[in-house]
């Protein structure tokens, strides 16, 4: 009989049901006349592109350690350039939504509509019509959710802007998911071109502030970056905190650089200006960097993230080609690169555990590829090249993760430009033998599931419906029964 004083915790090695293949960087197809001419969302990248119609995923890959494929589990049909995508939970029925960004620009042939759009979550699955759309049809560049008001319910930051500066807004959250009219309009001066938000609770007093990066148009294009003071639940329109410099920045995000306590503020900063952190004095943020990056070539958004498991915050940075500065005592020292040919600047990037083997993997998106890839962190060391590349024949300025369909997996989103303009990547669960709960891992939270498909196998399939009980035929005699029970200690006993 097994009991739980027999069981040690352990991993067991990941099996997947089909093979991997190798990596395979295949060369793009070449491109044929340019009669589709895409512009990012920040206006500085163009691509020429054949005729959208018939447009496909592209070519196709399979690979070792990450759970998606090369083909969409779930897309849109809606003609959009996105530049934002986001998954979340925005109606509090605890399933997570869908958030979609989007955008306008002297793309050829133009895009009619630019509205926001959420596709909510209906029985792990996501409606195939959106049914909120925003009231306004402004540029978007960013989103972010979060509790502003503290009344509850989530609320949507669009970061908005674009040639017209269209300020930045807030669609407040309800019982029923966010109100499609905003209820907050920033007044910054002089207007912005937002193009990145943090939420953030900078100064720790239990609401969540907005910080915004920031760019203008030629003739003047530089900005401030932003902030916005939050009051027990007020944001103020007007910003209270705005940086020294004026740049063309990107990308904002807070981490604690120096471990004080206090988190910190990355941006990053276009041609001619240096990516930078921004201290938090004891909730003070200053308004010049205590580190720049020392490059001046052109950084696109910054993410944070304990990439070699010592205790403290790395920072990654959307470069040509991507980078990571590993911290040491609050000391970033540039110590990764992306490899060629995979070094195209991303638009977009986000860490990310996919594999789900406890550390931090990054995820970009880049725009004039239309690839999105993912490097595998391997006990706290981060490959340079990718484990997985997904190739779009559009292009695409954003990526997204989380678990969509309720398998306790996060699933992949990616933001393209085009009739279809986002895909669904949902994770295929690694099949290991022992992970009755199919979390990935053996260990003890495996053994009442273990007992309960062996006693009750429907009861099981109700219980763990993206499970199957063969992964408890562990004398593989593809049936599940006393004769496995053995095997099963066995492995969660094992040194």
């Amino acid at each position: 009989m097994l009991t739980r004083f027999q069981v040690a915790l352990t991993l067991t090695v990941t099996v997947y049901l089909a093979a991997s293949s190798a990596i395979a960087e295949e060369a793009r197809t070449t491109r044929l006349a340019a009669s589709r001419v895409e512009i990012s969302k920040d206006g500085r990248v163009r691509v020429e592109l054949p005729d959208a119609a018939g447009e496909t995923e592209g070519a196709s890959f399979r690979y070792n350690g990450v759970p998606y494929l090369t083909t969409s589990d779930w897309n849109n049909n809606l003609r959009r350039q996105v530049s934002a995508v986001l998954v979340a939970d925005v109606n509090n029925d605890g399933k997570k939504d869908l958030l979609v960004g989007c955008y306008t620009s002297q793309s050829f042939p133009p895009y009619p509509e630019w509205t926001n759009l959420i596709y909510y979550n209906i029985g792990g699955t996501l409606e195939a019509t959106p049914s909120w759309i925003s009231g306004s049809q402004v540029h978007t560049s960013d989103l972010a959710v979060g509790d502003i008001n503290l009344d509850g319910y989530p609320d949507v930051f669009s970061a908005d802007g674009g040639s017209t500066f269209s300020p930045s807004r807030i669609y407040f959250g309800s019982a029923t998911g966010p109100s499609t009219t905003a209820g907050w309009i920033a007044t910054p001066s002089p207007s912005t071109w937002t193009t990145g938000v943090a939420l953030f609770d900078f100064d720790h007093d239990g609401d969540l502030d907005a910080f915004t990066s920031n760019q203008g148009v030629s003739p003047n294009p530089y900005r401030r970056m932003l902030g916005y003071r939050n009051n027990g639940g007020v944001l103020e329109t007007s910003p209270f905190w705005q940086s020294d410099e004026e740049a063309i920045s990107s990308g904002p995000s807070f981490g604690d650089l120096d471990g004080d306590g206090w988190e910190d503020l990355a941006v990053g900063k276009w041609v001619n200006f240096q990516t930078a952190v921004y201290k938090n004095v004891n909730g003070v943020l200053q308004t010049v960097p205590v580190w720049q990056s020392g490059y001046t070539g052109g950084d696109r958004g910054t993410a944070w993230a304990d990439v070699d498991g010592d205790n403290d915050l790395d920072l990654a940075v959307g470069r040509s080609p991507m980078i990571l500065y590993t911290n040491t005592g609050g000391v970033l020292n540039q110590t990764w690169t992306a490899a060629p040919p995979f070094s195209t600047q991303p638009q977009d990037m986000k860490f990310v555990d996919v594999d789900r083997d406890g550390d931090q993997d990054l995820a970009e998106f880049q725009f004039s590829t239309g690839r999105a890839h993912i490097y595998l962190n391997t006990n706290g060391v981060l490959s340079n090249t990718p484990a997985y590349t997904y190739d779009d024949t559009s292009t695409g300025n954003a990526i997204a993760f989380g678990d969509i369909n309720g398998d306790g997996w996060d699933d992949m989103v990616v933001g393209i430009n085009g009739d279809i303009s986002v895909r669904v990547f949902f994770a295929r669960i690694p099949v290991i033998l022992g992970d009755m709960n199919c979390d990935g891992l053996v260990n003890l939270d495996d053994v009442d599931p273990f007992v309960l498909a062996q006693l009750d196998p429907a009861a099981y399939a109700a219980a763990y419906p993206f499970c199957s009980t063969s992964r408890g035929d562990l004398n593989t005699d593809t049936l599940l029964n006393g004769g496995d029970v053995q095997g099963f200690s066995n492995l969660l006993t094992a040194p």
